[in-house]
């Protein structure tokens, strides 16, 4: 590596132009440019060869930061591709200050590449004082970024409305001994008597050829007295279901248990067992899986509207809040799709709430059954629906919006004759971000602005806004 101190006696002659490319990275944005120019006097400026190992994984390297100005870097573990970092304020490193240790993972330039490299004593904040060096406020401000970011893609990763039932567990059992794998497949079928349990083959689990995810997998890593499969075998099983339990040989010293652990195995036991020890272990990863289970129902109540089934009010926020925030980066165009029932009012008054309960019930189910996978649809209170439309411009909204109308229009609603349009129908605004507004809040009115135009013009129509 060639490595140049930015800021000696005089600065770099690039630090201006590092600042600025830096300062439109993801995690530096919000950062005050002065704060963060501060903070890159204090780096190196490191060019790295194609192939150039940076960190390596389980190495005792000195915990150091990097920010990436230009090139491509490969993040790995045990040989396998994690990531692909190649954007500009792109940070590695980070964790190794925040726990100094072996590195977890190696980082490898995949193409020439430069790098503004931090020492790890630069982020450490003196005990007991009150002031913070530059450098340390812009870590904190990076850590945030990164967990602000995240959990925007988490949000949006959960958007579509999961099943409120709890499903059968999937578990799976692999050993190569016909008796020990008969042995095994009886007593998980007794202990988990809902569970639908079933033998994985060692060949498509090594292939990494499983076509399904499992709740649980049992399985014995050693292929006869050869331990070279262990790594492999559950590096398929981490890939393919929540829990592991590891039934082997290969569990009776502790130094292969805490290997195994390492890789992301849940449990051990080591064989010979006792019918008792594994009824016992298989009892323990039962109460676990439905306590998961009950706790994700929990929060999904939390994110519903009782009445209809779709996300809340909360829910939708959380969801708007995230692609608001991922849109710096993705530059992805999102709309929003604002739904009435028409002379609701009418309806409700005329054959009582419960009747009206059936029509929001109704038309919810409209709204769930053409959702797209990513997207989120959402009662915004009354007879009111929202729906979310990542990666969606406006002109595939606008033909979102009218499936949409026509289908509840065809839907069959007691008593739809009465109403004064002669059917049940709803009315429909859709405004696109950015090309409609430069907030949320504009882009919920100039929605909401076209639902009002679709009423005022005679309803059961989709109206689009105007660019801003």
């Amino acid at each position: 590596m060639e490595c140049t101190p930015l800021s000696t006696q005089i600065d770099h002659n690039e630090l201006e132009s590092i600042t600025r490319r830096i300062a439109a990275g993801r995690y530096f944005r919000q950062l005050d440019e002065q704060v963060l120019e501060q903070m890159l006097r204090r780096g190196e400026l490191v060019r790295c060869n194609p192939e150039e190992v940076i960190f390596q994984e389980g190495a005792e390297q000195a915990a150091r930061m990097g920010v990436l100005l230009e090139g491509s870097l490969a993040v790995t573990s045990q040989e396998s591709f994690l990531m692909r970092l190649d954007q500009t304020g792109d940070v590695i490193g980070e964790m190794s200050v925040l726990r100094p240790g072996p590195h977890s993972a190696s980082v490898v330039a995949e193409v020439e590449s430069r790098l503004v490299m931090f020492p790890n004593e630069l982020f450490t904040a003196p005990e007991h004082s009150a002031e913070v060096s530059a450098i340390y406020l812009v870590f904190a401000h990076i850590l945030a970024e990164k967990l602000r970011i995240t959990t925007a893609q988490t949000r949006l990763q959960h958007g579509n409305r999961a099943s409120d039932e709890v499903q059968p567990p999937k578990i799976g059992v692999v050993d190569s001994n016909p008796e020990s794998l008969e042995q095994l497949l009886a007593l998980v079928q007794d202990v988990w008597p809902r569970g639908q349990v079933s033998e994985i083959s060692k060949e498509k689990l090594l292939e990494g050829d499983l076509t399904q995810r499992f709740d649980l997998i049992l399985v014995d890593p050693l292929d006869g007295e050869s331990d070279a499969e262990v790594v492999p075998a559950i590096e398929g099983c981490v890939l393919a279901s929540e829990m592991i339990l590891a039934v082997s040989r290969y569990c009776t010293e502790e130094g292969n248990r805490e290997q195994l652990a390492n890789l992301g195995v849940t449990s051990f036991l080591s064989k010979p067992f006792s019918e008792f020890d594994c009824r016992h272990l298989l009892s323990q990863l039962r109460v676990s899986y439905y306590r998961q289970r009950e706790l994700e129902q929990v929060e999904h109540a939390a994110d519903t509207d009782r009445l209809t089934g779709l996300a809340n009010r909360r829910k939708l926020d959380e969801f708007i809040e995230a692609l608001v925030t991922l849109y710096p980066e993705r530059q992805e165009p999102f709309s929003l799709i604002i739904a009435d029932v028409d002379n609701f009012k009418h309806y409700n008054d005329t054959h009582g709430h419960q009747m009206g309960d059936v029509v929001l019930a109704t038309v919810s189910s409209v709204f769930k059954t053409r959702v797209r996978r990513g997207d989120l649809a959402a009662r915004f209170g009354g007879e009111e629906f929202v729906m979310m439309l990542p990666k969606c411009n406006k002109a595939n909204a606008l033909r979102i919006g009218e499936k949409l109308r026509k289908a509840i229009a065809d839907e069959d609603i007691p008593y739809q004759e009465q109403q004064p349009l002669g059917n049940l129908t709803a009315t429909f605004g859709v405004a696109t971000f950015p090309e409609d507004a430069e907030s949320i809040e504009h882009l919920l009115k100039q929605a909401d602005d076209c639902l009002y135009q679709g009423k005022e013009s005679g309803r059961n129509v989709v109206i689009g806004a105007n660019p801003i």
